[in-house]
């Protein structure tokens, strides 16, 4: 915030609820929305421990695990609505990126993608950019 204010730093990164709760908007012009990230939530547990839970508690667990993760990342998108909704309706300039903006945008990143190919296999990268190209 601080820095914001002091302009030592031009703007920040952050999720609509981090921006409102963390008060950013008072001391920048606007915010452009991106729409770059995720906020959602998992959980992880070791490979060794999961294959050695009996396969129907292991269905169980899964069932349970995936309901909970849906709906909590359907919470979480419902209250970054609603901060990004209060920012505006306090009067906050949100930039919104043009079609032609975007494209730029992806464009310019294109190589990145690459930098990660040795860790992410290349399916999962088809995948992630083809919902990128229907949005």
């Amino acid at each position: 915030y601080g820095a914001l204010q002091t302009g030592v730093v031009d703007g920040q990164e952050n999720t609509w609820s981090n921006i409102r709760g963390q008060k950013f908007f008072e001391v920048q012009d606007g915010i452009t929305h991106t729409d770059h990230g995720v906020l959602d939530y998992l959980v992880a547990v070791n490979a060794q421990w999961w294959d050695g839970l009996e396969p129907e508690v292991r269905d169980q667990l899964a069932t349970i695990m995936n309901e909970v993760t849906a709906e909590r990342n359907a919470e979480v998108n419902n209250l970054e609505e609603a901060a990004k909704a209060d920012l505006a309706a306090q009067g906050v300039v949100i930039r919104e990126l043009t079609p032609e903006q975007r494209a730029e945008w992806v464009a310019v990143m294109q190589p990145v993608w690459s930098q990660f190919s040795d860790d992410v296999d290349q399916a999962t990268i088809d995948a992630i950019q083809a919902i990128n190209n229907g949005m």
